[in-house]
């Protein structure tokens, strides 16, 4: 979580969604992440923070512990969060802030858009026009396995092996097989995602940050990428060229977005 200043004595803190340039408008008719209908805004030079003005003591680290097994109101706020930061990101460039960004004061958030200034006017250009899409890549265990002797040389050559082999021989072999197969699918599935990342920074013009399994604790590996507008359709044809190619290997590319760039908006500065 984020701070500014001082918190005791305070009713009210910032909660802040975004940062965009100056003159943009906040959202109308969506909630705020208290509940409330206020999405407020203020600019400070060239930049314009996104805010809404929250209970000190309900908004506290120590009162989002009290609340950490709330899964009601923690899932509310980052619904709240992600409606309005993707709100924001349709009406122009914005740098999106992860939830829990807080500032103790108007005077708070404006001292860190002026230390910050060139770092987030820098990181909107970066996204103007753009947005974030994910290609999370999922595999059926037992066809993705089986798929694993076309692709490991190891394996190819055992599987032969295993075909000239006698009875007794072959048993053995398979039981081998299986063991380097067990090996050699973790390496098989980084080079899978290598050659995806490959294939869509040769097809589109973008960045990419590919996100391996131990990344992500266990979950499926995904590259998200940071695409022009006008090229979503681009990216849609080859989600759809992918789809085809590795289907029969039990590997299914699954799209989704367009989301705020909240992986490429990186580097921002804390306040501590």
């Amino acid at each position: 979580m984020r701070r500014c200043g001082r918190l005791a004595g305070v009713a009210n803190i910032l909660y802040v969604y975004a940062v965009g340039r100056a003159g943009q408008q906040p959202p109308s008719g969506l909630e705020a992440v208290d509940g409330s209908s206020r999405i407020d805004c203020f600019d400070e030079g060239p930049l314009c923070a996104f805010f809404t003005r929250v209970d000190a003591e309900e908004f506290s680290q120590e009162g989002v512990d009290r609340r950490a097994g709330d899964l009601d109101w923690l899932g509310a706020i980052g619904y709240r969060h992600q409606a309005a930061t993707a709100a924001l990101m349709r009406a122009g460039a914005i740098v999106p802030l992860r939830a829990f960004t807080l500032f103790s004061s108007d005077a708070a958030l404006r001292q860190w858009l002026l230390a910050d200034r060139e770092q987030l006017l820098h990181t909107l250009e970066r996204l103007q026009g753009k947005q974030e899409w994910t290609l999370r890549i999922e595999f059926d265990p037992e066809r993705w396995s089986a798929a694993l002797v076309g692709r490991v040389d190891s394996l190819r050559a055992l599987s032969a092996e295993i075909d000239a082999a006698t009875t007794g021989k072959a048993f053995l072999l398979r039981k081998k097989r299986d063991e380097e197969r067990k090996k050699a699918s973790r390496d098989a599935e980084v080079q899978l995602v290598q050659e995806i990342e490959a294939e869509v920074l040769k097809r589109l013009a973008c960045e990419s940050v590919a996100e391996s399994r131990e990344r992500r604790d266990g979950a499926f590996p995904q590259i998200n990428v940071l695409v022009n507008r006008d090229e979503e359709s681009r990216l849609q044809e080859l989600h759809e060229e992918l789809t085809k190619r590795y289907e029969d290997e039990g590997v299914a590319v699954a799209l989704t977005g367009p989301w705020p760039p909240y992986t490429f908006a990186g580097g921002m500065k804390d306040e501590g």
